[in-house]
């Protein structure tokens, strides 16, 4: 076969009089020795600018907003009314009244329609007391008196439950005021279980009024009290 031969590699040209793929003697000074660290910086420069170029016509997915968008009650949103003659979660339960008027009206109505299921049952294992000093205690105080360090804000301050108005009342009146609350008192209704606000009644008649003289006798007993004065 005739015909000149192929120029060796060393003797072509290129535009620039760079080999394509070669860096130039200037640039190669101003970058590392060591090739494989050379390469792995252009590569990860190149991959980054690749991410930015792509990420920029990303969206969310849907299901990063799943837990905001839950089927729930959100925050300050009503809930819905529940259907006409639906029966209570724990029963026997009276509606709150809609003024101060009915509200006396319904607590009468409670004490004769309602009864302490829980009379019957064993002492109490503490948790009446628990209960008491978890919600009643900041108003009503120790010995519930109405001298809670809370109450003591109020006007007027909480009712004194030691008082023959407070323990003469029946079981079914002192859970209503409990469940629906009263003129300055919160309902309890959503907060305890209607088991509890039955413990609570209980406590009243028998745990409170040992509370009370409990206070009673440790004031006596103090310098300036009755018993120190003897």
């Amino acid at each position: 076969m005739t015909g000149a031969s192929p120029a060796p590699f060393s003797r072509l040209t290129f535009p620039g009089g760079a080999i394509p793929g070669s860096v130039s003697p200037s640039l190669a000074s101003t970058l590392p020795e060591r090739s494989g660290v050379k390469k792995a910086s252009v590569f990860a420069v190149l991959l980054l600018a690749a991410a930015l170029v792509v990420s920029g016509g990303l969206q969310a997915l849907p299901w990063n907003d799943d837990m905001k968008d839950q089927v729930s009650i959100k925050t300050q949103e009503t809930t819905v009314e529940l259907p006409a003659e639906s029966v209570p979660a724990d029963g026997g339960e009276l509606d709150g009244p809609a003024d101060l008027a009915e509200l006396v009206r319904a607590r009468l109505r409670a004490g004769e329609q309602l009864s302490n299921p829980l009379v019957a049952e064993d002492p109490d294992d503490g948790r009446a007391a628990e209960m008491y000093d978890v919600y009643c205690r900041v108003c009503h105080g120790v010995a519930g008196a109405g001298d809670g360090s809370v109450g003591l804000k109020y006007n007027p301050q909480p009712m004194d439950l030691t008082l023959p108005y407070v323990q003469q009342q029946t079981d079914g009146q002192l859970y209503y005021t409990i469940t629906h609350g009263g003129v300055i008192m919160p309902s309890y209704r959503f907060a305890m279980s209607s088991e509890d606000r039955w413990r609570i009644v209980q406590y009243l008649r028998t745990g409170l009024i040992e509370e009370a003289a409990k206070v009673a006798d440790a004031a006596e007993a103090e310098p300036g009290g009755e018993t120190a004065a003897e």
